[in-house]
């Protein structure tokens, strides 16, 4: 697992992704997965509605979110 300030990168798997999911957290909730299913170069940022924080004023540094997603497509293309 990958720690960025308050961000973690962890990979996330289930039957369907084995090795192809990673999950962002922000302040330890999940916030969204990294999947290469299709192709490294088409990797897509899934956002899924349990993941929602109960908090309707949720907000993300900018920035930081960013160096999260870049750690989060290394270290799926870490796994393989």
């Amino acid at each position: 697992m990958t720690s960025l300030s308050e961000f973690e990168i962890a990979p996330f798997s289930d039957l369907d992704y084995a090795s192809m999911t990673v999950e962002i957290r922000y302040r330890g909730t999940p916030i969204a997965q990294l999947n290469k299913d299709k192709g490294l170069d088409a990797c897509a940022l899934i956002i899924p509605s349990r993941f929602s924080p109960a908090n309707a004023t949720f907000e993300l540094p900018f920035d930081a979110f960013l160096e999260a997603l870049n750690s989060a497509k290394s270290l799926i293309l870490e796994l393989g």
